[in-house]
């Protein structure tokens, strides 16, 4: 399993919209999910899963953190 992040700026209405879809279109392939960020300005999630969600996952919403292994 690899864990990777993904971030989205509030103040960027889609960049939300698409972390949800994202998630909910891959939630039973993570093995584990966090929410992290302030939710003010930004959303932030740190997420457990096969290697291969990393690439499907939008560029704008890739992040990179301290969680992340491959």
């Amino acid at each position: 399993m690899s864990r990777f992040s993904m971030m989205a700026r509030v103040d960027v209405p889609h960049e939300v919209a698409d972390a949800e879809t994202w998630i909910a279109r891959y939630r039973e392939s993570l093995t584990s999910i966090a929410e992290t960020g302030c939710g003010c300005c930004v959303r932030a999630w740190q997420m457990e899963g096969p290697r291969e969600l990393v690439d499907t996952i939008p560029l704008v919403l890739s992040a990179s953190s301290e969680w992340d292994r491959d």
